[in-house]
């Protein structure tokens, strides 16, 4: 059985998030069947997106540092729960020697896997959409991916930055988001794929009948696969 390493912070409650679904996903009938797992979590890693759009401070050696302090801890496995963080993904796969599993390429895998067919749409950061990361990846796995227009994405960047502040249940954009949702659904796309990791927080609290794609969650049942191998 592997041991987890959680490279979290961005943000805490995204972390504790995939804490507790790969605790959910782990087919446990005692605590001695559940994984070890070495939580990181390192808010003062600087801000991704702020790093991409305006050109603030990098969190590239924060990132790979603290992937460091993992694997010298003994992770023998490292997620990320961060989108936006995997822009310097293959910088920080090359600080260590373990391997880090891929949110977005695991996310683009699952839904091959199971075979969604419809259209999707990518709820996530600015930075995320400017640098295409879920773009170039499911533009390769010839999953047709689209993102929304400008109006609906900065009420999705608004959204994140409310839930980073503690603002879930009680997010002011969450009606916004539905209306979103709904007009998007009219053009034909029914899938909306959380590629924020602060989006599946406020997903619980969407009443709307879609289909919420999960990259955490995904994530989780990734990480549970493989630290049984």
């Amino acid at each position: 059985m592997l041991t987890v390493g959680i490279l979290g912070g961005m943000g805490p409650m995204a972390t504790v998030d995939l804490f507790a679904k790969i605790i959910e996903c782990t087919p446990a009938s005692v605590d001695q069947d559940h994984l070890k797992i070495l939580i990181y979590n390192n808010p003062q890693i600087p801000s991704r997106v702020k790093a991409i759009l305006d050109g603030t401070e990098s969190p590239r050696e924060e990132l790979i540092r603290s992937a460091q302090v993992l694997e010298k801890a003994g992770a023998s496995l490292i997620v990320m729960p961060c989108n936006t963080a995997h822009y310097w993904y293959q910088d920080i796969q090359n600080a260590v020697k373990i391997k880090i599993i891929n949110m977005i390429e695991n996310t683009a895998d699952a839904i091959n896997a199971e075979e969604v067919k419809d259209k999707i749409m990518l709820f996530a950061s600015d930075a995320t959409v400017k640098t295409r990361l879920y773009q170039e990846v499911f533009l390769a796995k010839n999953i047709c991916l689209q993102v929304p227009a400008s109006q609906e994405q900065q009420i999705i960047a608004k959204a994140i930055d409310e839930t980073k502040a503690g603002k879930i249940e009680n997010n002011p954009y969450l009606d916004m988001i539905e209306d979103t949702i709904v007009k998007y659904q009219q053009t034909g796309i029914n899938s909306f794929i959380a590629g924020c990791t602060e989006i599946p927080l406020l997903f619980k609290h969407i009443k709307k009948n879609c289909n919420k794609i999960d990259p955490t969650l995904l994530l989780a049942k990734a990480v549970v696969k493989q630290a049984f191998i």
